[in-house]
């Protein structure tokens, strides 16, 4: 399982086939068949000696290679279909897709999903066992597609403190009324699967406007919050349509400020929602140059006199006022109170660009497998440290942020370079279930039938069923000739 592979030419391959291994003598090397990556060669010399050679041991009749190929192809979040055309480009020999397909669904999915979950099983088990099965969680969810034609919903519950993922569920559509349902029914799912493990004091999410409504009827015990960055996103959105018009262009300069405020308003007010609303409804002062009498709770400016001529922008204005209507909405003050004071949903969307790695949008994957692989490799690497050079010096890198257009740079910390020990796990289980549990396709088919009990149907099931013969007589293009 962990020997080195090596491509071999077939002129090689002959040559070196082509010398009897008793006597020496010339002998004429057959191939008598191929079977994916294995080979398998018969030689006759002249003094008629004869011996066979194959390039691979087998399980039965499975090549081990074929087996391990087919897991290093969903294990590195390649497209199958690719990675085969590849091979075909290079006359290399390989399997075939429909084999693909079959050594995927019999073996490495569940033997991914498996990992995953006794991976799951020991972190959740440290974490009852520790001194506190308190747990401050961040929740998110992902569509497979943009937009409301979404077919699957993967909600993802991670543990802020230990930078972990906890939990993720997997949600079809058919399931819920439709897409837009989907990250509730996830939270749901994930809440109830974790109460038995810990205890979670905190979630921080987005605003969808369900999960509020859930988390104040059912779990109003627990504190709710909302991540930072989100709302200050959604807040600089909506002043960036607002700079667009008419006697708008005031207000673009001050979109950063905003945004920046917004987290101000959160990191400095700890668990005080009035304070954290007078903060924020203060900058509507601040930006026409008033400083003092904004409020009872919040009365002041906290920052240094400020002598420098900057873009204030006249009260009463058109700007003024467009901006005033943004910051001072009923529906985002009244969000503002629950402004999370320390931990953030940032990891959350790190996991997710992984799940994009493994999983890109708007292709077609079998999820469970490919999201327990990004799991188990976000938590094996969600600790990693910043790499220093020989010399011992931090590295960094440096990145054009895409919301800036050019025109501002930062710096990122280089992490040290990932690792993979998963994957070996991965193949062991591979290994284990293909020589003990499933030694056989019938065996190993009747036992993902069993795994596959829950999986809900396929979008198409409930579908009016049409014959293919009938839509190929009234098939047409509207370019044919006549």
């Amino acid at each position: 399982m962990d020997e080195k592979q090596f491509l071999v030419s077939e002129t090689a391959l002959a040559e070196l086939l082509s010398v009897c291994r008793y006597c020496s003598a010339e002998c004429t090397p057959v191939i008598k068949f191929f079977r994916g990556t294995f080979i398998y060669t018969s030689s006759k010399c002249l003094n008629g000696h004869e011996f066979t050679w194959s390039s691979q041991p087998c399980h039965n009749t499975l090549p081990w290679s074929n087996l391990f190929t087919a897991t290093a192809i969903l294990t590195s979040g390649c497209n199958a279909t690719k990675v085969l055309q590849v091979f075909k480009n290079m006359n290399l020999q390989m399997f075939t897709a429909r084999t693909y397909n079959r050594l995927q669904a019999y073996y490495v999915v569940p033997s991914a999903t498996k990992t995953w979950d006794f991976e799951q099983s020991q972190l959740l088990t440290e974490i009852k066992d520790g001194a506190s099965q308190d747990v401050v969680v961040g929740g998110d969810a992902r569509c497979d597609s943009p937009g409301y034609s979404a077919k699957y919903g993967t909600y993802t519950i991670m543990d802020l403190e230990r930078n972990k993922i906890l939990d993720f569920q997997l949600v079809q559509s058919n399931e819920v009324k439709g897409s837009s349902h989907m990250e509730l029914a996830g939270l749901k799912r994930a809440m109830g699967f974790l109460k038995d493990h810990v205890n979670i004091k905190t979630l921080v999410t987005d605003r969808h406007s369900m999960v509020k409504k859930y988390m104040k009827d059912c779990h109003a015990e627990k504190n709710h919050y909302f991540d930072v960055w989100h709302i200050a996103k959604g807040v600089s959105k909506k002043l960036e349509t607002a700079s667009k018009k008419v006697s708008g262009e005031q207000i673009r300069p001050w979109i950063k400020s905003i945004a920046n405020h917004c987290h101000w308003t959160a990191s400095s007010s700890e668990d005080d929602g009035e304070l954290k609303q007078a903060k924020w409804a203060s900058v509507v002062n601040h930006i026409a140059n008033k400083h003092e009498n904004h409020s009872r709770k919040y009365p002041r400016c906290e920052h240094a006199p400020i002598n420098d001529e900057r873009l204030w922008i006249k009260e009463g204005s058109v700007p003024y006022k467009l901006m005033k209507e943004i910051i001072l909405s009923p529906f985002l003050v009244k969000d503002i109170a629950k402004l999370s004071p320390a931990h953030q949903t940032y990891s959350l969307e790190v996991f997710h660009s992984v799940v994009n790695h493994y999983a890109p949008k708007s292709t077609h994957f079998y999820y469970p497998a490919i999201l327990s692989v990004a799991a188990l490799h976000f938590n094996e690497n969600s600790g990693r440290q910043q790499a220093t050079s020989k010399s011992g010096e931090l590295q960094y890198g440096i990145s054009y942020p895409k919301a800036k257009k050019g025109l501002e740079a930062v710096v990122k910390p280089k992490k040290t370079p990932p690792t993979f020990n998963y994957v070996t796990i991965i193949k062991q289980a591979v290994h284990e279930r293909r020589s003990s549990e499933c030694p056989s396709y019938r065996s190993a088919a009747l036992d993902i039938s069993v795994l596959n009990e829950d999986v809900p149907v396929p979008l198409t099931q409930k579908f009016e069923h049409f014959e293919k013969a009938a839509l190929i007589l009234r098939h047409s293009s509207r370019y044919a000739r006549r």
